[in-house]
């Protein structure tokens, strides 16, 4: 299936990213109103990989939801997004 290998490739090239660059391309879609399956897929793996790596989302994500409504920074612990 194409969204389980697109959802793997993008698992496999955020990983390889650090949270600066993960917290950038959150900000890039901040205002954006535009959305498809493939752009929701793109997102829950930002989330998920910011998630795995040790960040706190929770100022944007709620467990269901993911708020663009920002833009976001880390705090100075670096483990944490808090608005910008």
């Amino acid at each position: 299936m194409v969204t389980a290998e697109y959802y793997k490739e993008l698992q496999e090239s955020m990983a390889k990213r650090s949270v600066e660059s993960l917290i950038d391309e959150f900000n890039q879609q901040v205002g954006s109103r535009a959305w498809t399956s493939i752009r929701g897929l793109h997102d829950s793996v930002l989330i998920d990989t910011l998630i795995a790596k040790g960040v706190d989302v929770s100022a944007v994500y709620d467990g269901v939801t993911i708020s663009f409504s920002k833009k976001v920074k880390l705090n100075d612990a670096k483990n944490k997004v808090i608005f910008a």
